[in-house]
């Protein structure tokens, strides 16, 4: 089971109207009963789960799962509320020194499915730097991308989607043409894209495939690469890390190891803010 592709539209409508007329507190608390509900009747989720908490040596309880799964809902929530009330999260650790290396030539940002990475788009889209452009696949379906375009119509973003459902040339051609225009791409690079497209890396010392297109494409048109992890520290307060990739020096697969390297790092320290549910390992 994926729960970040069901169609939960009517459930997001309903929680964010709960939102605007009862506060956000409100919403937490109706999350509890979300987790709950996982805990109780998606076995299959946390079977998924067990490889990851294995790999760590930890025991996945229901405790354990239900904090991960209230963790999770915790940062959709957040990845609508965000853009209708920025003004009420917290990000601290913002790096601008780093984020400058974009405002010359454009970049790379890399991404994971991990901690408050649905709402951190939002929050460098605020800095000053060159348009963004978000590699993703949009699976959402109709009713879903009503709800985001509302949510996005109030608070205006400097943020484009490029949908890989186009196909692997036309979405690499995008990416070339945006790089080359010296704006940025921000890509996820924790989960296979394509099939085609994966590159062999330790996690946990266990092997596991990621995208080798990010950081293939930072060697071939010699762009800088900073890996961004947003993580959650409470209600609505967010800590970003950044970390710079040496894309001109090192060989694609150090730096595809390098990446999972600082995955791996933030993830000892906060497992429950990990949001790959599935068998992650080969």
């Amino acid at each position: 089971m994926d729960i970040a592709k069901k169609d939960n539209s009517l459930g997001y409508s309903l929680l964010l109207f709960i939102y605007k007329v009862l506060g956000y507190k409100a919403v937490s608390f109706i999350l509890n009963f979300v987790a709950l509900y996982y805990v109780l009747f998606a076995r299959k989720v946390k079977v998924d789960l067990e490889s990851f908490y294995n790999a760590q040596n930890i025991k996945l309880t229901n405790k354990i799962f239900f904090k991960h799964i209230k963790s999770f809902a915790t940062s959709l929530l957040d990845r609508f509320v965000s853009r209708i009330n920025p003004e009420n999260f917290t990000y601290n650790g913002v790096n601008q020194e780093y984020l400058d290396t974009f405002k010359e030539s454009g970049g790379i940002v890399l991404l994971s499915h991990f901690g408050g990475w649905a709402s951190s788009t939002h929050n460098l889209s605020t800095k000053n730097i060159p348009p963004m452009n978000v590699v993703m696949q949009d699976n959402t379906n109709k009713s879903m991308q009503e709800v985001e375009a509302d949510v996005k119509d109030e608070n205006k973003q400097n943020v484009k989607i490029i949908d890989v459902n186009q196909g692997a040339f036309a979405t690499n051609i995008q990416i070339a043409n945006v790089l080359m225009q010296g704006e940025i791409v921000a890509m996820m690079a924790d989960r296979v894209a394509d099939e085609k497209r994966k590159i062999k890396v330790k996690f946990f010392s266990k092997d596991v495939y990621i995208n080798k297109d990010p950081f293939d494409i930072a060697k071939r048109m010699n762009k800088p690469m900073i890996v961004v992890h947003t993580i959650n520290k409470g209600s609505r307060e967010y800590e970003a890390r950044y970390y710079k990739i040496d894309s001109e020096n090192n060989t694609l697969e150090e730096n595809a190891q390098n990446y999972m390297d600082i995955l791996e790092e933030v993830v000892k320290e906060y497992p429950y803010q990990w949001y790959n549910f599935y068998d992650y390992f080969i």
